[in-house]
Formats: C-alpha cells, structure tokens, sequence
C-alpha cells in the first residue's frame, strides 16, 4: 500500500494510538519482570527442595515483588496505572504457582513466623502484601519516602 501522506509529514501513529515500538518496549520490559520473579520462584523452590524442614518465608514475597520492581527500574521512573497494576498481578501469579508446586511437593514442612497456622496461608498473605506493595511502588510518582520528588517529564 503506497504512503498516501503528504510530502514531508510523518506517517501517521497506529490505529492503536501507542508511539511506533511502543508495545515491543512494553513487552520487553515485562519479559524481563517474568524472568526476575521466575528467578526468583526456582531458587526459593530450590532451597525449599532442599531443605523442607526449614521455612524460607522470603520465597514468594520477593517473586511477588520482583516483576513490578523490575518493570519500574527497567522504565526509570513511575509507571503507569495498567502497567503497574499487570506487573504486580503477575508477579503474584508467579509467587502462587511457586508456592503450589511446592505444596504439592510437600517442601513446606517448616514453621511459620507467629509459631502457629499453616505455611501455605501464611506465605499467600506475605505475597499479596508484597505485591500490593509492588504495585504502589511501581507507580509512585516520588523515589522514596525520604527523596524528594522527581523532576517533572
């Protein structure tokens, strides 16, 4: 199909009004945040292989956390609503098919940090905290609570 524009403009955007390269950008980013948060789930499932008698309580939290952390660092700055929201709920499902595969495995034989309960619950809870908190993170228009904000784009 021949270029119908006049001479000198620009073609025209996408009819899905994303800047051209826009959703490879977007998938890129979130293909390293799965490779992060997977990261994550196979060494915590390792060391949970490895020693079932002991709770590694850190496993799914940091898998929770770590795609919307990642998708932050790899944007440099805050993003999006929809993307911050997507990368939190996938590292949330990353963390939770982590924790089925070891319950399945029965490699959470450990204790739990309040001394009573069930592993498995306890480990969700953790999860969903820290994904909330990833997904707050992700998006938070200042770096931290104690830096002040970034410079407006």
């Amino acid at each position: 199909m021949a270029d119908t524009s006049p001479a000198g403009s620009p073609p025209a955007a996408p009819a899905s009004g994303l800047p051209p390269g826009a959703g490879q950008r977007a998938a890129g980013i979130h293909l390293t945040g799965l490779a992060v948060s997977a990261t994550v789930t196979l060494v915590w499932l390792g060391l949970s292989w490895w020693h079932p008698a002991v709770t590694y309580h850190f496993g799914p939290p940091l898998a929770a956390l770590a795609w919307p952390m990642t998708v932050r660092a790899r944007v440099h700055g805050p993003t999006g609503r929809r993307t911050a929201l997507t990368a939190a709920g996938y590292g949330l499902l990353a963390a939770m098919a982590g924790l089925g595969i070891a319950m399945a495995a029965h490699w959470l034989r450990g204790p739990t940090l309040i001394g009573w309960g069930s592993v498995p619950a306890e480990e969700v809870v953790l999860s969903v905290v820290a994904a909330a908190w990833g997904w707050r993170v992700a998006e938070r228009r200042r770096r931290s609570w104690f830096l002040p904000a970034e410079p407006g784009r």
